[in-house]
């Protein structure tokens, strides 16, 4: 019902995968380091709410102002917008930044990519072609991680692991 009602508020059916995703692990608590490279993994409302707060900002008026300093990598990819509705967040990091599902992708891009964007992220970042990547990429960085006291060290620092 959650899947249904957030799908309905944002006007995108979300992929199989990530819905599947959501229905077993519907996000995490607000406690500690978050489970994607210290991102919380977002609950159904959790998208909606973030979603919502981009979209309160004036969305033509933030692109123009930002258009000279936003860029894709790889260059063609990701829309070099500030924001746009059709970017989904999955993943928050406490700082206004994302990672999520592109439904409005560049010419060279894939429909349902996965992307890094959000308030510091003047280069939007291509992370993998869809959610199913994205997790078995994941997978691998978490399994290459040396587990340090608390926190994971090496390429899981980063989404770089991922790339």
């Amino acid at each position: 019902m959650e899947l249904e009602s957030l799908e309905q508020h944002i006007g995108i059916e979300l992929p199989v995968d990530v819905k599947a995703f959501l229905s077993i692990h519907n996000g995490q608590f607000y406690r500690g380091l978050g489970l994607f490279f210290e991102s919380q993994f977002l609950s159904t409302s959790d998208i909606q709410l973030r979603w919502d707060g981009w979209r309160e900002l004036d969305e033509e008026e933030m692109n123009e102002d930002c258009a000279d300093y936003m860029k894709s990598s790889p260059e063609g990819y990701i829309k070099p917008l500030y924001t746009n509705k059709y970017w989904i967040p999955l993943t928050f990091d406490w700082a206004g930044n994302h990672i999520g599902v592109d439904f409005d992708p560049d010419s060279k891009g894939k429909y349902g990519q996965l992307i890094a964007f959000g308030r510091d992220e003047d280069t939007k970042l291509l992370i993998a072609d869809n959610f199913s990547d994205f997790i078995s990429k994941f997978i691998v960085a978490l399994d290459a991680a040396k587990w340090e006291g608390g926190r994971f060290r090496g390429e899981f620092d980063t989404m770089s692991g991922l790339l």
